[in-house]
């Protein structure tokens, strides 16, 4: 039944019409009276679906096996970053195959929503080609107050490097923690230039190289948003 809302405005259905209020917009409809599903629209709604599913089992073995720190917004930006790395293709019988394609969309990504990486690091490694399944990355020295910018209070800095293999069009989703290296960084010391080296299987599908960087104090609690911060440093298809 429609009611009269308060701005004069008809709300709900007589009969077979349906009085719909869309912010500025009133117009009326007929019931069963839906926009049709465009082949566009469809396979946007079957990405966004997919991308859901596996967002959420990628996420959170990230959360299991790097121990990323989740932050309000974090899943749903993480979603949307995600989307952009699908693919489709349609069959010659008309069926579209969605999958997982170019994971180099998620490089840029900052876990914290609020806080962007950027914001306190000031560093840019060097990534060399994988040659013989072993992979190398040239760190530069760091330097607190210089590569690495605190927050006010802070007084220790843990930043971690993880090398993660995934595969999303796998139905049973996995992550491989191939490597691992966390430095500590203080005031007034630093951490000279070191290359980190690690062994990538052949079966490598996707590569990233997930950067975390945790503070901690011991003068005062820091607030949550600006104890951590994360992103994707580097991101690849070994094995297309």
């Amino acid at each position: 039944m429609a009611r009269l809302k308060k701005n004069g405005n008809l709300s709900g259905a007589v009969g077979n019409l349906v009085f719909v209020n869309d912010g500025d917009r009133v117009y009326v409809r007929e019931k069963g009276n839906k926009p049709k599903q465009t082949k566009n629209t469809k396979a946007e709604a079957e990405k966004f679906a997919l991308a859901g599913v596996k967002e959420k089992l990628y996420r959170d073995l990230l959360k299991d096996k790097i121990g990323l720190v989740s932050h309000q917004y974090q899943a749903v930006k993480h979603k949307t970053r995600l989307l952009k790395t699908i693919s489709s293709k349609v069959t010659e019988s008309g069926t579209m195959l969605l999958s997982f394609q170019d994971p180099e969309a998620m490089i840029g990504f900052n876990f914290n929503p609020k806080v962007e990486w950027q914001r306190y690091t000031n560093f840019y490694p060097k990534y060399n080609e994988i040659v013989d399944q072993t992979m190398s990355i040239s760190l530069p020295a760091l330097a607190w107050g210089d590569q690495v910018r605190a927050p006010k209070n802070a007084t220790t800095a843990k930043l971690n490097f993880y090398a993660v293999s995934t595969n999303l069009n796998f139905k049973m989703v996995d992550v491989e923690v191939l490597s691992s290296l966390s430095l500590l960084l203080r005031e007034k010391e630093n951490v000279p230039a070191q290359d980190w080296s690690f062994s990538v299987p052949q079966n490598t599908k996707w590569l990233f190289i997930i950067a975390t960087l945790d503070f901690e104090s011991t003068k005062t609690q820091l607030e949550k948003t600006e104890k951590n911060v994360g992103t994707y440093l580097w991101a690849q298809t070994v094995n297309p």
